[in-house]
């Protein structure tokens, strides 16, 4: 029996063979007193929404005590146990995963972002390089197969970043040295290989941002703040000649070696916008004949959306020339939330956008910038993008189950919104099966879904954060 430390040392554990199970499979597990798991236990309470018994809780005679029963829901399902001990009740929650029949339909996008090269990883951890940079074409075809099987239908790869992960033939010193995309070059046949599995591959690319080997190699291109220095997290300045070649470049090159990608995501700057540089000076003041720098930073941001959104029109076109059926996503950054209605203004009008929102450790509903994308675009042109397990994953185990239900949380916040397609950021690592399956129940079947109407999914999100199983409890009653 495999261990879930989830709980303090005093409290409950749950023991169990496995945590993933089929619908209406019965299994058992157990429940042991985590100080002393020989303890005899009594008067056991269960909170397991969904989950029929089928034998009264059964006393061990090395302690603890044995549950069995089935759920019929696929999905995530969380529960709390507590129990008598001496007299005092001590108590517990664990999960299970009910996993999704292989005849199920996929009825919206879910999958993973990942990293080919290192992407931005050497700024968050001080390392060059990551595992997956090194993974081999095999082990990205067994993940994509895995997907495919699983419900998991799509997969980004950033391709570009502080380095090009792949082999190109216009920027060649730029190549991701640990990359073995760059030196082997296997993305398009992992392509192929993801289409015939159910999967579609989609290219992510940052654009004026990360871009740190370039604008090391030319300078005169970096974004400058108010001081004239450098900005933070190698930012272009866009309206530089450079700085577009470079992006177009990359996009051309990209596009020309994998012609059967099935969409482009883009990755705005995520650092700030102001760029005090002579070229940028001279196409504001080309545009409105005033002066940049004497703008208030309110002016000065509205400009710097409204010129990243005409820049994603002429993008756009050109992905479109390349391959006219290309899908097209942007994801949001900070600095663009403030300014949904001019981007909706000026964006192409097939474009998506990708929301990110981190904050599974919320513990009340928050008005995070989804609400005003959807409100501006329609649910149906906006995506949601959450971190997945591989990506700050919680390293302490009572707090792993706070991870799961703060995700679904989320991912029911947006399902009351009507966004249904879910994208995990994973970046630089893929945990195993079991991890996987979680995630791809979190997503694929959020206790908000349950229900079919948005207003009933609406009143059910701040229900999840009072009172996570009960509003479970309610949503799986309505539901069947």
């Amino acid at each position: 029996m495999s261990a879930a430390p989830l709980a303090p040392a005093e409290a409950l554990q749950v023991r169990t063979a496995r945590r993933e199970v089929a619908p209406g499979e019965d299994f058992s597990f157990e429940v042991a007193l985590t100080a002393n798991p020989a303890a005899p236990l009594s008067s056991l309470e269960l909170t397991f929404p969904g989950f029929t018994t089928t034998a009264p809780a059964t006393p061990l005679s090395a302690g603890g005590m044995s549950i069995g029963g089935h759920l019929s829901q696929p999905g995530f399902h969380a529960f709390a146990v507590s129990a008598l001990r001496n007299g005092h009740r001590v108590a517990g929650r664990d999960y299970f995963i009910v996993r999704d029949t292989p005849s199920v339909k996929v009825e919206h996008e879910a999958g993973y972002y990942v990293f080919l090269g290192c992407g931005d990883y050497p700024i968050i951890t001080g390392r060059e390089t990551h595992p997956l940079a090194g993974w081999t074409l095999a082990q990205w075809k067994e993940l994509v197969t895995w997907m495919g099987a699983n419900g998991m239908n799509r997969l980004w790869t950033l391709v570009n970043g502080y380095t090009l992960a792949y082999p190109s033939q216009r920027y060649p010193a730029l190549r991701d040295r640990f990359a073995r995309n760059a030196s082997e070059n296997f993305l398009g046949e992992l392509i192929d290989h993801a289409h015939g599995c159910g999967v579609q591959v989609w290219l992510m690319l940052t654009t004026d941002g990360h871009a740190r080997d370039f604008s090391r190699a030319r300078p005169e291109a970096a974004r400058h703040d108010e001081s004239g220095q450098p900005c933070a997290q190698f930012g272009l300045a866009l309206e530089h000649p450079l700085t577009r070649r470079y992006i177009f470049d990359v996009l051309d090159e990209v596009l020309e070696l994998y012609p059967t990608a099935d969409g482009v995501a883009v990755h705005p700057t995520e650092s700030d916008p102001d760029r005090f540089n002579p070229a940028s000076f001279a196409a504001y003041r080309a545009e409105t004949g005033r002066e940049l720098r004497g703008e208030t930073k309110d002016v000065r941001r509205a400009w710097h959306n409204r010129a990243f959104a005409r820049f994603m029109v002429e993008f756009s076109a050109r992905c479109h020339r390349h391959n006219p059926a290309l899908g097209l996503v942007m994801a949001n950054c900070w600095w663009q939330d403030d300014h949904v209605a001019l981007n909706h203004a000026e964006l192409p009008p097939a474009l998506r956008i990708a929301v990110w929102h981190y904050a599974w450790e919320n513990e009340t509903v928050q008005p995070w910038p989804i609400y005003r994308w959807v409100e501006a675009f329609g649910a149906s042109r906006v995506l949601y993008l959450p971190t997945s397990q591989s990506y700050l994953y919680p390293t302490d185990p009572a707090r792993v189950m706070d991870r799961h239900i703060g995700t679904d949380r989320l991912v029911s916040t947006v399902a009351a919104l009507g966004v249904r397609d879910t994208m995990y950021f994973a970046g630089w690592d893929i945990l195993p099966d079991a991890a996987r399956w979680c995630d791809a129940a979190l997503v694929r079947h959020p206790t908000a879904a349950l229900l079919g109407g948005l207003p009933a999914r609406r009143a059910l999100v701040p229900r999840l954060y009072a009172d996570y199983l009960g509003a479970r409890a309610s949503a799986l009653s309505a539901g069947t």
